[in-house]
């Protein structure tokens, strides 16, 4: 089998790896402010957990009084994550079972209702059902972390500074995430060693071979590198 493999409609394993990425229907750009991606981040961790004990929406407004949900297990965990102005990218595994179509049905729908309400849209959001690539090798796993976090390196707007919407800062600041666990990745790298750090490999080496870069990425123009989106 292959390392890196495309599923459309994949039969996700527990404790299994994936790449898993959409965009904005035509390409659409489907953050169009800061509040968007802090919404954003905010329903993959609303959502990370089942059972929920209410849409987001309603919790935020405070619409039904919160109460604890009884049993509460994480069935996804976030490894890395990317927003890009018009895709994102996360690196997740499931936990539970059924637990990657549960979330990311959940939280791409709230998304949506979220987004279609604020700018006064309808209709569907991203394009189509979400593509996974199953993770086979410890090798590809820590090249898609590098892919995903390099996702944001083209936009001039935010060169020299680390893109706020994206889990690298996490990893290079060894700061605890409130959703996002960074230590898993961040154990094969040395925390006293520059040349053997996380940075060093996402920063100053290359994927090896063409074919890594062409599993790993998505379409060559779905990076919107001049937009001011997010500032």
């Amino acid at each position: 089998m292959e390392a890196y493999n495309l599923m459309v409609n994949p039969p996700f394993a527990s404790g299994e790896f994936y790449h898993v990425y959409n965009r904005g229907v035509e390409k659409r750009i489907t953050f169009l402010d800061k509040w968007d991606f802090l919404r954003f981040l905010e329903t993959l961790d609303f959502y990370r957990k089942s059972p929920t004990p209410m849409k987001l929406s309603d919790f935020r407004r405070g619409v039904i009084k919160l109460k604890k949900a009884e049993n509460q297990k994480e069935i996804v965990r976030i490894f890395c994550y990317c927003l890009m102005p018009n895709h994102f990218h996360l690196l997740i595994r499931q936990l539970e079972e059924g637990g990657i179509s549960e979330f990311m049905r959940k939280f791409s729908d709230s998304y949506t209702r979220f987004f279609n309400t604020k700018y006064k849209r309808i209709g569907p959001l991203f394009q189509g059902r979400f593509k996974a690539k199953l993770i086979e090798t410890n090798e590809y796993l820590l090249q898609l972390s590098k892919y995903i976090h390099r996702n944001a390196f083209p936009l001039t707007k935010w060169e020299g500074r680390v893109y706020p919407y994206s889990s690298y800062g996490y990893y290079l600041n060894e700061e605890k995430h409130p959703f996002c666990d960074t230590e898993f990745i961040g154990a094969y790298f040395s925390k006293t060693n520059p040349k053997l750090s996380y940075k060093s490999f996402v920063e100053e080496t290359e994927f090896g071979d063409p074919v890594t870069v062409y599993n790993l990425s998505i379409d060559s123009d779905d990076c919107v590198p001049t937009s001011d989106v997010g500032r």
